[in-house]
């Protein structure tokens, strides 16, 4: 399902998803308002499982592409932008 999908950040309180086919909106993963017009970016991660993107207020956040449900809030400081983030599928070696 997430490859028929694609997600953005909409400028005022988070990330929309949208279908691919027709850009049907599916639903909005809040980030809380924004201060800066700036964009950041989102994308998917973990098998397009989870949808990851950064905020103007120090913070990277992670959802459930599925649910819309907030797993993490990632601080990376206590105000700013978090313009880029990236994914990377971790590999635990015993």
């Amino acid at each position: 399902m997430g490859r028929n999908q694609f997600v953005v950040d909409n400028a005022y309180d988070g990330f929309d998803l949208h279908q691919i086919e027709d850009g049907a909106y599916v639903r909005t993963f809040k980030t809380g308002l924004v201060t800066s017009r700036k964009p950041k970016q989102v994308l998917f991660g973990e098998n397009s499982q989870v949808v990851v993107g950064g905020s103007d207020h120090g913070a990277v956040y992670v959802f459930d592409r599925k649910s819309g449900n907030k797993l993490d809030v990632l601080r990376h400081s206590e105000k700013g932008l978090v313009q880029i983030v990236t994914v990377s599928p971790v590999r635990f070696v015993v």
